[in-house]
């Protein structure tokens, strides 16, 4: 969970605690039932969204190291064919392969 979040619902929940315990004085101070169910609703709904975001961030992170993978697996096999392909024709040829390599 992102810390502003962590931040943020830290501090929801505890004003929400403290005016749940003290109903009547939060009624005296204008706070109305339906603000705070809806602040209750906020709450919850940001638990289940950060909760979602990490859950993707996960799988993100999977994907970015199989990719990653997949580079480098491309990268040796390029360098495998470029390196034959040197070995074995004069640089004049190269470019018929697609090699703009010079020595």
């Amino acid at each position: 969970m992102y810390q502003i979040f962590k931040d943020q619902l830290e501090k929801s929940k505890l004003i929400l605690s403290g005016v749940k315990r003290n109903q009547r004085l939060g009624r005296e101070a204008g706070v109305e039932e339906g603000v705070i169910q809806k602040l209750d609703e906020d709450c919850k709904r940001l638990e289940a969204l950060s909760a979602e975001m990490d859950k993707m961030q996960e799988e993100l992170r999977k994907k970015t190291e199989e990719a990653h993978a997949a580079l480098n697996t491309l990268k040796n096999r390029t360098q495998t064919v470029k390196k034959a392909i040197k070995n074995k024709y004069d640089q004049t040829w190269w470019n018929k392969f697609g090699i703009p390599d010079r020595r």
